[in-house]
């Protein structure tokens, strides 16, 4: 004996496959502009990393002179400043467009920097910025 087909299945496979193929799209998507914001973020991390350091060595020059390198040796706050700008200018960014400083400190032994730039995605427009931040201590080790 046989039973009435209730309803005709032509066509449910070709459904299943473009819904796969979407999935599998948009997966793909969203890791591709994961991957961009991540990579880019480890760039300006690293560019963070390299102007601290550069802002680290901006010594008070007076008082090295006067008083040779040893452990009060200082920080200038001005020329943190000033080293910090002329490394971005120098490094062009370190090829990061719109790189922007949005903040230096130092209290005479440390820097910290922060940086932001936007964040350029491959698929989607984003209006966003990321920031990275990074700090760079001034030690001096005694002569041995």
């Amino acid at each position: 004996m046989r039973f009435p087909r209730l309803r005709d299945d032509r066509g449910s496979v070709l459904l299943l496959g473009l819904g796969a193929v979407v999935i599998g799209l948009i997966a793909v998507v969203v890791g591709v502009d994961a991957s961009a914001a991540y990579l880019q973020r480890r760039a300006l991390v690293n560019l963070a990393d390299a102007t601290a350091l550069a802002g680290a060595q901006a010594i008070d020059l007076a008082a090295y002179y006067r008083d040779g390198a040893n452990a009060t040796t200082s920080l200038d706050p001005v020329s943190v400043r000033v080293r910090v700008q002329s490394f971005l200018e120098e490094s062009a960014g370190g090829g990061i467009d719109g790189v922007r400083v949005e903040g230096v400190t130092t209290d005479g032994r440390s820097v910290a920097v922060l940086l932001s730039a936007p964040l350029r995605l491959p698929f989607r427009p984003a209006d966003e910025r990321i920031a990275a931040e990074a700090t760079a201590v001034l030690a001096y080790r005694s002569g041995a």
